[in-house]
């Protein structure tokens, strides 16, 4: 059993995925004498969300909020091998988002137009260029697409890790196997929190726990709408006519995506069982199988080919406007939210890191209008979209 040398911490985050960790680096690099320590129920680091997830990293996004997210995580993913000194395979080789009926088309339109007024170098192209740039699409569905250059692939567990490797060094207990029992309230304000092996006094706990989120949040009576979702994922043989450093494929109707493994050889394959299975049960439904390679085929023609090698589950969890809750939980001083990524909590943690730093030590941040994503809006009905 992990022991713990402190009883006291001046920051306790509970959750050591990419979030968590963030947010410990980001308060590190501004106040590097505070003392945190990070929770985490799991025994072994990159065990959750985390180390299950794709590692794409994306621009094209309808919403302004989260474009924004991503042009503050950008220069983090850039120079992060130079900082960290660590490898992370990082490679733009760009997302291509295809639009399969004129309300989606319409949508990639006016997201290339709002993409281009925040620099984001998103390229709009019609049915026929579409074809004429990739070749290997299916010929008669898709009625154009968007492509930027900017959309990436980093290593999710190389970044982890190298975010882990920083902390430690600043002297960060992270203790695994340690779970969040209760969080001690005493009138409106946090004191610590109770776990099997003992009590971590703090007058500031962050709430970092990822699809476990709603769990934690509801021990402090703060009712978080974050669900948990399975997501599988295939790993397959490459298309045959799939050319080498293709980009991410995603199709916008049925949220099937393609991505290609840095070797060449493989594919990742998944998007399409959105919403279908909630819950925190990592298991493999075979039964679905069929229906999803046939989805695949109407994307690529030539998926027919492919072998399928493996499939593995991991946990997305997710809101129900698909943007984040961040901040200081309603009514009660101390508590910090940073939860309800909805599948984009790896590409984001960078900017989640610096705006909970900024809130937690600044009191307030000016990266983001943090007002917009408090719990409360869905009750309020003040959703994002």
């Amino acid at each position: 059993m992990e022991i713990c040398n402190k009883e006291k911490a001046d920051i306790v985050i509970i959750g050591a995925g990419i979030i968590g960790l963030s947010i410990a680096y980001h308060i590190l690099r501004v106040d590097p004498k505070r003392s945190i320590t990070v929770l985490e129920k799991d025994k072994i680091l990159g065990m959750g969300s985390t180390g299950k997830c794709t590692g794409g990293i994306r621009y094209q996004f309808s919403s302004p909020l989260l474009r924004r997210l991503s042009l503050l995580s950008r220069d983090f993913f850039l120079k992060f091998e130079s900082t960290f000194d660590t490898p992370i395979w990082y490679s733009e080789k760009g997302n291509l988002m295809l639009a399969a009926n004129e309300v989606l088309w319409n949508q990639l339109q006016i997201t290339s137009a709002q993409a281009k007024v925040d620099g984001i170098p998103m390229k709009l192209l019609n049915q026929e260029e579409l074809l004429n740039y990739y070749p290997y699409l299916h010929k008669d569905n898709f009625l154009g697409g968007t492509v930027c250059p900017w959309d990436a692939y980093a290593d999710p567990y190389a970044v982890l890790a190298g975010l882990y490797a920083s902390i430690r060094r600043h002297k960060v207990d992270v203790l695994l196997g340690w779970e969040a029992t209760k969080i001690i309230i005493e009138e409106d304000k946090v004191k610590g929190v109770e776990t099997p092996q003992g009590t971590i006094w703090s007058p500031i706990i962050v709430n970092a726990a990822g699809p476990h989120a709603a769990q934690l949040a509801a021990m402090a009576d703060i009712i978080l709408p974050v669900q948990p979702f399975r997501r599988q994922i295939y790993v397959c043989s490459n298309p045959k006519d799939l050319q080498k450093n293709a980009p991410t494929i995603i199709d916008l109707a049925s949220g099937f995506y393609l991505h290609q493994e840095a070797s060449g050889k493989t594919v990742l394959l998944g998007g399409t069982d959105q919403d279908t299975w909630p819950g925190f049960e990592e298991v493999v439904d075979k039964s679905v199988v069929e229906e999803f390679f046939l989805a695949a085929m109407e994307i690529i023609p030539s998926a027919m080919d492919i072998k399928w090698l493996r499939t593995y589950t991991g946990i997305c969890e997710q809101t129900p406007d698909l943007h984040p809750v961040m901040g200081e939980a309603p009514g009660l001083k101390g508590l910090f939210l940073a939860n309800g990524f909805s599948g984009n909590g790896f590409m984001h943690a960078p900017a989640v890191g610096r705006i909970l730093s900024d809130l937690i030590l600044k009191g307030g941040t000016k990266l983001i209008d943090v007002s917009l994503l408090t719990p409360d809006r869905f009750a309020k009905g003040t959703q994002m979209e």
